[in-house]
């Protein structure tokens, strides 16, 4: 491609390739997949085909924020919601927005799919379709043929996975195309064996071979296993986890659970463990919900609706927020300002309370404020972003002005009594604790501190 390109003087590698290639790259977690990409191949797509003209994604926010800046969600990138028919007629249907979006599509020389293994094949099929599509003029393709040309004949493509992870809820119809889609694109297989996350003492390396035991369904020696059991934390050493050591190597893991129901009970129990650790006064921030039509909520509802713990089903906006200075935090919901998105780490730095909120009692530990504060200004933990600065907030470089919002567009469904259900909007700063998520969440971030 770089031999073809269209002008000698420039670098661009922008002449058609004689073939295209499409590599998957296979391997645990932790064993470089993302790094190489990151640190090898998205440098030589910077330098060679330019900002703008390659495409990366995966199925989560934060997945998709480790690949970089430019990096969107699988459903950003194919153009639908969780609730979008996902069959061939509505893909094609799309509106044409011609965005900067859908430019990058056309324009694009290489595209890359991380977290493969989570993502569900319907919405991979989507994505390919789309592609095809949006670039089926320019790049003269047969759309029948859309199976067999990857992504809209893409000349690089590059798929990152791990097929013993957790994997994505059965799908069907589209599901078995998005699957032919992927079978199609086969071209060279990569095994990574390779264990960077984990250390090279030999507690580091026990648990590569705890673990290799897991993955291949085999079993374990006395010896590993005791070296497992010395891992379990049980209840009352959870209780003495008083001395500032053992508290905060607990504290520097993340903390994952399968259900929503226990996540919520982790990011309240971790915000007052940090508090506490770091001798900062807690603040709660209640939300303000509120029925889309003429119903109202009574006291006993409105306490009700706080107490939702899936953040997934009310906009991803936590029913009583905590914070305190020097928090870690995660953008929980997408804002409208640039490059501020769902799982983005950050780090609160000031709390700037309602000018109407009561004083607090001196040598409070916790408070819960009676309004909503002004704003939460956070520092993005990325270097990335260490010279961006948003118009019009007069903050530091890097730093971000994070305002409760309130968006008609996430309105939930509360059931306020059997059979009885209401549509509610919530009002609410969207932050929440960084290191707790759920297991599906947890997939695609370097535990490397708590391992």
């Amino acid at each position: 491609m770089w031999e073809k390109r269209a002008e000698a003087s420039t670098c661009f590698a922008n002449g058609q390739p004689s073939e295209r290639c499409n590599c998957l790259w296979l391997g645990a977690g932790g064993s470089g997949k993302t790094w190489a990409y990151t640190k090898v191949l998205r440098p030589l797509f910077q330098r060679f085909f330019g900002f703008g003209r390659y495409t990366a994604g995966a199925p989560t926010h934060a997945a998709a924020r480790l690949l970089g800046g430019e990096a969107r969600t699988l459903h950003k990138l194919a153009n639908i919601s969780p609730n979008s028919a996902l069959h061939r007629g509505a893909i094609r249907g799309q509106r044409n927005k011609n965005d900067a979006l859908e430019q990058q599509i056309l324009a694009s020389l290489a595209c890359i799919v991380d977290e493969l293994s989570m993502s569900a094949a319907d919405v991979y099929h989507a994505l390919g379709l789309r592609f095809s599509v949006k670039r089926c003029e320019d790049w003269a393709l047969d759309l029948s043929r859309y199976l067999q040309e990857w992504f809209g004949k893409m000349p690089i493509g590059l798929q990152l996975g791990d097929f013993l992870q957790l994997r994505p809820a059965a799908q069907a119809n589209a599901a078995e195309l998005g699957r032919l889609l992927f079978k199609n694109s086969m071209g060279i297989v990569v095994h990574f064996t390779g264990t960077g996350r984990f250390s090279s003492c030999a507690s580091g390396q026990a648990l590569v071979a705890i673990l290799q035991h897991m993955r291949q369904g085999a079993a374990m020696t006395d010896a590993l296993w005791a070296q497992l059991q010395s891992r379990v934390y049980e209840v009352q050493q959870l209780q003495d986890l008083q001395t500032a050591p053992s508290r905060r190597a607990f504290l520097r893991a993340y903390w994952g659970a399968l259900a929503w129901e226990q996540v919520a009970r982790l990011q309240q129990l971790r915000a007052v463990l940090e508090a506490e650790d770091a001798g900062e006064r807690l603040y709660f921030v209640q939300a303000i919900d509120k029925p889309t039509g003429d119903a109202t909520l009574s006291s006993a509802q409105v306490s009700a609706a706080l107490q939702c713990l899936n953040m997934t089903k009310t906009g991803y906006l936590i029913g009583m927020c905590p914070l305190f200075l020097g928090m870690e935090v995660r953008i929980s919901c997408i804002l409208p300002e640039p490059l501020q998105t769902r799982e983005l780490p950050c780090i609160v730095r000031r709390i700037e309370l309602h000018p109407k909120e009561p004083p607090t009692p001196p040598g409070a530990a916790c408070v819960v404020l009676q309004y909503q504060p002004l704003g939460v200004l956070v520092e993005v933990a990325d270097s990335d972003y260490g010279q961006f600065q948003v118009p019009g907030d007069d903050v530091p470089k890097g730093h971000f002005y994070v305002r409760p919002v309130f968006n008609k567009q996430s309105a939930w469904v509360f059931e306020v009594a059997p059979q009885q259900k209401l549509r509610l909007v919530r009002k609410q700063v969207p932050l929440a604790p960084q290191r707790v998520l759920t297991h599906f969440g947890l997939q695609g971030i370097t535990a490397r501190s708590g391992l």
